[in-house]
């Protein structure tokens, strides 16, 4: 990483992995051309399918950021049995269930069937069965697609059948549409609002641990997840409180510019911390170079020297209003970038401005 040592960059991801939330990991599954992926995309903020750099992934597109992964899992092959669909999809739940990290683990199933197809026989019923096998009957929900264009008397003969073919209630059974469906006038509200039904049911079925992330990968309440981020701003002032006390501590006795490897140890760890706060659907390394100019001795070195009256000495005062306000400043830049990931807005650039770093400096000056 550009600007950071092995020991700084080691401290960044040791922090970040520590705070930030673990994500859920979905798997969606249905025959072929049942609305899977429109139903990823309308649920979801996640962007294009990503290559397989997975091993035994080759027959799912994966989506996933910093936020959530999900697995579409493609449909039947020409030549294949049902009997060897299910085994596929059994075996690549299987290979997740074997990895000791909570984000490898299949949390949830969404099966998609399609409303318009009327289609839910003995082969929906295989693979359902499978699945509660493997996840349990509780973290699989079935969502009723294309369900804005579909007939009423479809989609009720579909969620009859399904609930006495696999045993389930009306709760795991949900009427959903496309991002186009949701907008129209047309649809009928229990399918519009079948969006907001079928991510609180399950957020619902999800681990605590993983809820967080949910709320912010999630969509369809776009309120929810600015009322998150409004609600980590005192984590975040706690994380700034703590580092600058912490710096204060550390040059107690006056130290060099030039040797402030223990003040930008928890300035490191302050921002990891803070990125990880403010996790926003970007991979961590699009935000690196941005931290490395912000924090670690290359920066701090070019950056102390710009506070008028410091000198060649960093003392108790000083290094409290240098990490105060670069956390002041990081926080910010990382509060505007979630707030528009979440509008759906296009992300500002996340780039170092040494000018407004300063002025955020300048203004925490501990006296």
């Amino acid at each position: 990483m550009a600007g950071f040592s092995i020991e700084e960059k080691e401290i960044f991801d040791k922090e970040y992995n520590k705070v930030r939330s673990p994500r859920p990991t979905v798997l969606v599954c249905g025959w072929s051309g049942s609305g899977k992926s429109s139903l990823i995309s309308a649920m979801l903020d996640v962007d294009a399918p990503i290559s397989h750099g997975q091993p035994g992934t080759q027959n799912f597109d994966i989506y996933e950021n910093d936020l959530i992964r999900v697995y579409d899992s493609k449909g039947m092959e020409k030549d294949e049995t049902v009997q060897q669909f299910v085994q596929r999809i059994s075996n690549f739940v299987q290979a997740r269930r074997t990895i000791s990290d909570i984000e490898s683990n299949i949390h949830l199933v969404w099966y998609a069937v399609d409303v318009p197809a009327d289609r839910f026989d003995s082969g929906d019923i295989e693979i359902v069965k499978e699945l509660y096998n493997l996840v349990g009957k509780r973290n699989v929900v079935f969502a009723l697609t294309k369900a804005d264009v579909g007939r009423q008397a479809q989609m009720d003969a579909l969620r009859g059948r399904i609930k006495e073919a696999v045993g389930v209630t009306d709760r795991d059974i949900i009427a959903v549409c496309d991002e186009e469906g949701m907008n129209s006038d047309r649809t009928p509200k229990e399918v519009r609002d079948g969006a907001s039904e079928l991510m609180n049911h399950s957020r619902y079925i999800l681990p605590d641990a993983l809820r967080d992330a949910w709320d912010m990968a999630q969509k369809v309440d776009i309120e929810r997840k600015l009322e998150i981020i409004k609600g980590k701003k005192s984590r975040a002032t706690a994380i700034i409180a703590g580092a600058t006390t912490a710096s204060a501590g550390a040059a107690a006795v006056p130290i060099p510019i030039g040797n402030t490897v223990a003040i930008t140890g928890i300035q490191v760890s302050m921002v990891a911390s803070l990125a990880a706060l403010y996790t926003i659907g970007i991979p961590k390394e699009s935000i690196l170079p941005f931290i490395a100019s912000v924090v670690g001795r290359q920066a701090a070195a070019s950056l102390v020297t710009l506070i008028p009256g410091v000198g060649s000495v960093i003392n108790a005062g000083v290094a409290a209003s240098f990490t105060g306000g670069i956390g002041a400043y990081c926080s910010a830049v990382f509060e505007k970038a979630a707030t528009a990931k979440a509008k759906g807005e296009k992300i500002p650039a996340i780039a170092f401005d040494a000018k407004q770093a300063l002025e955020y400096i300048k203004n925490v000056v501990v006296k």
